[in-house]
């Protein structure tokens, strides 16, 4: 079960989205003790978080990538939350808004299955988004990358179905080419050290089979639960899929 809430706030302070990782804080002093610390040491991390502004405010957004998480995060924590305090700024932030939803994993297979999707995918990462092979950061949307991110984390949440397969990631990239984008490079700081990224807007065309093309619009669309690249549980990696239509305004 893919699960997400999106906490409308409002802070007399300045929100930025740097403040991403105080709210993960912020979060982890929420959770019961031991599952804060299980969270802590464990590699698979079942949930992202992010702040977004649009429309004129700003949301927390937490998704939950299984059932346990689902529960504890979403459904004992944050659903009854009026307000978050932030240690490290000293504030109170105000929640005046909810909204839930949630993905089953079957709908999400329906879709690659009994869907024929487009071939063209438009994505907006909305938070600071990077990678990191070899030791070294990579801030630019790399097709290898983003194929092998997605397929690991999907992998690391259902467990049972892996779908890592070096394969499958070397027809994902040969049959996948960038169309179009509008990106900047931006530094997402975490506890003293400035990550380089890239946020904006990014095209993907899928050549091959329908097939092909179902499978990558899948992952992408696991991906907006799950993020993409590093440091997605501190605010990073998160994006959007857009129509074609709000990817042509």
């Amino acid at each position: 079960m893919l699960t997400k809430i999106e906490l409308k706030i409002k802070s007399i302070e300045e929100i930025v989205f740097q403040m991403s990782s105080l709210f993960h804080g912020a979060l982890m002093e929420l959770l019961p003790e031991d599952y804060a610390d299980y969270l802590h040491v464990s590699q698979l991390h079942p949930y992202t978080q992010h702040l977004e502004f649009r429309e004129g405010a700003w949301y927390w957004v937490v998704c939950c990538l299984d059932r346990e998480a689902a529960q504890i995060i979403i459904h004992d924590t944050l659903m009854r939350l009026d307000s978050i305090f932030i240690r490290n700024r000293n504030i109170t932030v105000e929640i005046v808004e909810k909204n839930y939803s949630e993905l089953t994993y079957k709908s999400l297979m329906d879709s690659f299955y009994d869907t024929e999707c487009s071939r063209y995918i438009n994505i907006h990462f909305i938070s600071p988004t990077a990678f990191k092979r070899d030791g070294r950061y990579v801030f630019y949307p790399d097709i290898r990358c983003i194929f092998q991110s997605l397929m690991n984390k999907y992998d690391a949440a259902v467990r049972d179905e892996g779908m890592v397969d070096e394969d499958t990631l070397e027809q994902l990239c040969e049959n996948a080419q960038i169309a179009a984008y509008d990106l900047k490079s931006v530094n997402f700081s975490l506890e003293g050290v400035r990550i380089p990224s890239f946020i904006g807007k990014l095209t993907i065309k899928m050549n091959g089979t329908s097939t092909m093309a179902n499978f990558a619009n899948m992952l992408f669309r696991f991906g907006t639960y799950s993020g993409v690249g590093i440091k997605t549980a501190l605010g990073m990696g998160s994006f959007k899929i857009l129509s074609d239509e709000r990817r042509k305004r």
